[in-house]
């Protein structure tokens, strides 16, 4: 998901390799093209490809088939193919769900995508957002670390990480958070409106304290 915009108490949460010497099948670079297979059509596709003119299909592809990628010179088998693009069917249906406010359903989605593919930063964030519709605070918290770990360089879970961490109160944490999704996407309006939201909760306790202190030294001042 880009972006997935969920309003909540005035936050803005965006949303190996093989080699054969006998190779069945030619495929675009794009895995997406791939996945759009289905077994029956993965049985004729070869005849399309000029590369394996006068080879015959295979009756039935097997997962443990070699699929080469022309442009990268690189090989997936059947298997790593279909389990690709099952777990983005289970992702893109846990984001339909959330944007339909199903959010039990759409943790399921997003668990089972995740359990197909477990280093997905987004699928993770994913479900972040998914646990701050549920008031699973901690939990959204602990999704925003996981992606982050394995995409360190993925801006938006560090802007939902500082804004769960103001929700939960934790602004010191929160500000050298918002800090690094600001130094990722400097142009990041999100970002930026998050680092206002701590910045004035800042501002108020600092207030706050500064009043306290005056009228205890004005009290003071009143002593003999």
């Amino acid at each position: 998901m880009g972006s997935h915009a969920l309003l909540w108490l005035g936050l803005v949460i965006l949303f190996g390799t093989a080699a054969a010497d006998d190779i069945p099948y030619v495929f675009n670079e794009n895995s997406y093209d791939v996945g759009r297979y289905d077994s029956e059509q993965l049985v004729n596709i070869s005849a399309s490809s000029p590369d394996l003119a006068g080879v015959p299909p295979i009756s039935s592809p097997k997962n443990s088939d070699i699929l080469l990628f022309p442009v990268s010179k690189s090989y997936k088998t059947v298997g790593e193919i279909r389990d690709e693009y099952d777990y983005k069917v289970w992702q893109k249906k846990g984001q339909v769900l959330l944007n339909q406010n199903r959010y039990e359903e759409a943790l399921q989605a997003f668990d089972q995508s995740i359990q197909m593919n477990p280093r997905s930063a987004e699928n993770w964030n994913d479900k972040g957002v998914v646990q701050i519709a549920a008031y699973n605070f901690e939990d959204a918290l602990k999704c925003f670390e996981v992606a982050i770990a394995l995409e360190p360089s993925f801006a938006t879970a560090w802007n939902n990480k500082a804004q769960i961490l103001y929700a939960l109160g934790r602004y010191d944490e929160a500000i050298l958070t918002c800090d690094q999704a600001i130094q990722l996407e400097p142009m990041s309006a999100e970002a930026w409106y998050t680092k206002s939201l701590i910045l004035g909760k800042e501002a108020q306790k600092a207030f706050a304290k500064a009043k306290e202190l005056a009228q205890k030294n004005q009290g003071a001042s009143c002593l003999p």
